[in-house]
């Protein structure tokens, strides 16, 4: 009777080993969840790309607010250019150094998202200063206002002065200026962006340069025709040079070189008078192109928070009861509050317009209607 009760016992002991472990083997799956191994933790935790929120490199903002005392009606578009997505570029009416262009007109041509009225321009719609498009020189810098540049995904705003030459080797020829009226002494060289000929009236020595080569050497005293996927080189009378003594012959392979070389890769385009410079407002009283600035006008700038964001601001007014219009000093305090370090004036009054996704988001001055412009600042999202 004994043997039997131990062997009872000892048969008890050992059931209760065995569940005890399967009691810990099991409790180990079914807690396992609040613990998880390394790989497992790290495979639900996983994040996939497309699942991730992108943020738009172009942000639209309209502001109603009143602003000193004015009631203010303000159109802000902020682009980060670091999004490889996005690039911003000035365009000419018609991809042409004369002629005028709607906005909207500009803006749907060129497939942009977005478009500001651009700089001022001469009476037949000629850039006042340096155009530079996708790497292309248009118009070259007066040396007196900040150019708006961007190269290498980063922007700037600086006053330069270029100089621009044909070389050959060691030999060089000195341009006075691209894609406007040439005078005597002058050599001016021309691209299909200034038209389909040279618009010279007066006795002249004129290089044709195709593909970098001289194609021809001639004397004329009337136009000659632009080759469309060339240059000319037009030296105007009285010049020191004849068709026998040019440092070019034809079949010469020749480079252009612009200084400071903002033509490699880069968009630039001159504007008017500065309103912010390293974070201080320093727009006069007057200006050189809108005279007095003092007055409360429709307003656009172009400004930078840093070398990553650009800011394209427009401000209506000369409506009474919905916008006043700002002055130069106060467009300058209200681009140093909302973070512009530095900042230049556009074209304004009857010129001003934003456009945003195919539509008018500000009212023209000039009974709301669109003012045809010279050429535009645009923001275009790349296919």
């Amino acid at each position: 009777m004994a043997v039997m009760v131990s062997k009872k016992r000892i048969l008890i002991i050992l059931m209760i080993i065995a569940v005890s472990f399967i009691a810990l083997y099991v409790g180990h799956f079914l807690f396992k969840g609040d613990k998880p191994s390394q790989g497992i933790q790290k495979k639900e935790h996983e994040v996939k790309q497309e699942d991730i929120p992108q943020i738009e490199p172009v942000r639209h903002k309209h502001l109603s607010i009143e602003y000193k005392g004015n009631k203010q009606q303000v159109n802000i578009l902020e682009v980060d250019l670091r999004d490889s997505r996005v690039e911003v570029k000035p365009v000419l009416s018609h991809d042409s150094v004369f002629g005028f262009e709607k906005l909207s007109s500009m803006a749907l041509r060129s497939g942009a998202y977005a478009a500001v009225n651009g700089g001022f321009f001469y009476e037949f719609g000629q850039p006042v200063g340096m155009t530079v498009i996708d790497g292309k020189l248009i118009t070259k810098s007066t040396g007196l206002f900040p150019i708006f540049i961007i190269k290498g995904r980063k922007a700037s705003l600086q006053r330069l002065y270029t100089t621009l030459y044909i070389e050959r080797g060691q030999k060089r020829i000195d341009v006075n200026n691209i894609n406007t009226e040439g005078k005597g002494k002058q050599a001016i060289l021309y691209t299909p962006a200034y038209g389909t000929d040279n618009r010279a009236r007066t006795g002249n020595i004129t290089i044709t340069i195709e593909n970098g080569i001289v194609k021809k050497i001639g004397q004329s005293k009337r136009e000659t025709d632009i080759p469309r996927g060339g240059m000319l080189l037009t030296i105007y009378n009285p010049t020191d040079y004849d068709v026998d003594n040019l440092p070019l012959k034809i079949g010469d392979r020749v480079s252009i070189r612009c200084v400071p070389d903002l033509v490699t890769g880069a968009q630039a385009y001159e504007c008017g008078s500065w309103v912010v410079r390293d974070g201080k407002v320093v727009i006069a009283d007057r200006d050189p192109w809108i005279g007095v600035t003092t007055n409360y006008d429709p307003r656009t700038a172009i400004g930078l928070k840093d070398e990553n964001t650009v800011i394209l601001m427009t401000v209506d007014g000369r409506q009474p009861g919905y916008s006043t219009g700002l002055t130069g000093k106060e467009l300058g305090e209200f681009l140093l509050s909302i973070g512009v370090k530095n900042a230049a004036m556009l074209d304004g009054g009857a010129s001003t317009g934003m456009i945003v996704n195919n539509k008018i988001v500000n009212r023209p001055s000039f009974n709301r209607q669109e003012r045809p412009l010279g050429g535009a600042i645009i923001v275009k999202y790349k296919k």
